[in-house]
């Protein structure tokens, strides 16, 4: 079918109706797509139906009460469209936000910088001091929660952000990649644990020890599984914050692993950062998207 016979069948493909799409299969039910997205349910049921026109099939999987409730939300074809959907919308966000960002901007190239508790302040020094000395790039540094680096970059939020990274972990060949720096890992304790006053510690003597789960990268907070085969202990409800981490840890509940980063921001004296000998330090790594192709954020890249 060409443009033409498509226009006839049922009009042209708007992202409007793509997000509607993605709505009803998130939600798995016309109301409450309805209500996610603020609009009345007869104009998605509308849309939805002009989408199946214009594609000549069904795409959404209905019963007697709407959408089913077992199984699929969408059809074959459906799932297909929304795959391709999702991937499309995330391109034409991301783009808004930067066609506004650069809107904004006078004379001057906006970069914004995701960081998080766990980069080194000397790391988001320099990058404001790159600012300062350029008549011609302004940085931005934004928090980016612990776990949300990548979506962050993804839906806009930030042009490049700091994340670590395991030595050999495959990243996404969409990412334009530059190694800051080695982050060595460190184990916390409580003051008053018996391992607190130690110089150093092998990861095998905290196989028996309870450690505070970790709201994202798992396996390499908690080193899971263990050199010796060990599973670790784990304490939930997992940290979602450092300073969660560190209230619980100081309680006495769990240890934790984290990064040297967060010891020389932190320490007190009802913690106790013991660094970790026997684990290869992780990569802290400075992330862009490959088709990002702005000098401003060359420049940043190339800067470490």
């Amino acid at each position: 079918m060409d443009g033409r016979s498509a226009a006839r069948a049922g009009g042209e493909l708007d992202v409007r109706s793509l997000r509607y799409l993605l709505a009803v299969a998130r939600e798995r039910g016309f109301t409450a797509a309805a209500v996610s997205l603020q609009v009345s349910q007869p104009a998605l049921s509308q849309a939805i139906a002009r989408l199946e026109q214009l594609v000549g099939g069904r795409l959404v999987v209905r019963d007697a009460r709407g959408v089913a409730r077992e199984g699929p939300a969408l059809t074959p074809a459906g799932q297909s469209l929304a795959a391709d959907a999702a991937r499309v919308v995330e391109q034409l966000d991301r783009a808004l936000v930067r066609a506004r960002r650069l809107a904004t901007e006078v004379g001057r190239q906006r970069v914004t910088v995701g960081i998080g508790t766990s980069t080194p302040r000397w790391v988001s020094t320099r990058l404001v001091k790159a600012s300062q000395d350029s008549p011609d790039l302004d940085v931005v540094l934004r928090h980016v929660p612990w776990g949300r680096e990548l979506a962050s970059l993804g839906d806009g939020t930030v042009d490049v952000v700091f994340r670590h990274a395991a030595r050999g972990e495959e990243l996404d060949p969409r990412l334009r990649v530059a190694e800051v720096a080695d982050a060595p890992r460190v184990a916390v304790f409580a003051a008053h644990h018996p391992l607190a006053g130690r110089a150093g510690i092998g990861i095998g003597e905290l196989d028996e020890e309870p450690i505070l789960d970790a709201g994202s990268d798992r396996e390499t907070w908690l080193v899971q599984p263990r050199p010796s085969g060990a599973l670790p202990v784990v304490v939930g409800p997992p940290a979602q914050t450092v300073e969660e981490m560190l209230a619980v840890v100081a309680s006495g509940r769990a240890m934790a692993i984290t990064s040297e980063a967060v010891a020389a921001a932190h320490r007190s004296a009802d913690l106790a950062f013991v660094p970790l000998v026997d684990l290869e330090p992780l990569r802290l790594l400075l992330l862009a998207l490959a088709d990002d192709e702005r000098p401003a954020v060359a420049d940043l890249l190339a800067a470490f």
